[in-house]
């Protein structure tokens, strides 16, 4: 054994040695091994918490969505109701450099598609065209104004045709005001016209009913209504004819519009 262990002790002792750093190794790698796999729990634990927090945020997120999304469309289907350029058949055209004779054309088929009809039923109109200002220095907006008050003016007469009424003496356009909300992004927009006319009182309350039939987005205001002189039964009535929009705010040129009604007055 002595011999044994003289003839091979060298190399004993490097085994041993390599035993003995394999098994620090290995102890070692157990020991890095076991932290790591902590670590991977700890860590999987942590994402399994986070995912959780996320898929709760996820559904809140979802839910305030979907809430927004039904908010947005019930908003959208008021204006619908409320605004007259949602479903205006009178529309600028997409070429601004035709918009003046387009518009000229539109106004033109309007008043004498009306006149046409009501000398059919002997409903007397007035002498002259409605003046909607048609300046050369026009902006699209501006434009676009008119055009409104033309959707505005053509739905009234469909509805005085409708109703009977025997004359109207003068249609004068006014122009576009505005009205703020709280909410300081939209104004409540207003597109009035002033008519004068004469009808029976049952021809009147049914002009009020019918006009503001077609949709939410129009209304009759009288101004004054009296008897007519003639003691014949009948009202001599001021009108405003409002169509309603929300729109962005803008500057408004009020002095035009003053000017309009006092005209419109001076000549009751």
């Amino acid at each position: 054994m002595q011999e044994l262990w003289q003839k091979n002790k060298k190399l004993m002792i490097q085994a041993l040695a390599a035993m003995m750093v394999f098994l620090l190794i290995s102890t070692y790698a157990r020991s890095v091994r076991g932290d790591h796999e902590k670590d991977l729990v700890r860590h999987k634990r942590k994402a399994q918490e986070l995912s959780h927090q996320l898929q709760e945020r996820d559904g809140r997120v979802d839910v305030e969505r979907k809430s927004r999304a039904a908010l947005e469309e019930r908003n959208k289907d008021l204006l619908r109701k409320l605004s007259i350029s949602s479903t205006s058949r009178h529309r600028p055209p997409e070429d601004e450099s035709s918009v003046s004779t387009e518009f000229k054309r539109a106004k033109d088929l309007v008043w004498n598609n009306f006149r046409e009809r009501a000398n059919r039923i002997g409903l007397v109109t007035p002498a002259e065209i409605p003046n909607f200002d048609e300046r050369g220095d026009l902006s699209m907006e501006n434009w676009t104004d008119r055009y409104r008050l033309l959707e505005v003016l053509d739905r009234f007469l469909q509805v005085c045709l409708q109703c009977g009424i025997p004359r109207i003496d003068r249609v004068v356009p006014s122009t576009r005001t505005q009205e703020s909300f709280r909410d300081t992004n939209k104004v409540l927009v207003r597109y009035p016209i002033e008519i004068k006319l004469l009808c029976s009182p049952d021809q009147l309350s049914d002009l009020i009913v019918r006009f503001q039939v077609d949709g939410a987005f129009l209304s009759i205001e009288p101004i004054t209504v009296v008897a007519e002189k003639s003691n014949s039964g009948r009202l001599e009535a001021l009108l405003q004819v409002v169509g309603l929009d929300v729109e962005d705010p803008r500057e408004e040129i009020r002095r035009g519009r003053r000017s309009s009604l006092r005209g419109i007055r001076r000549g009751n």
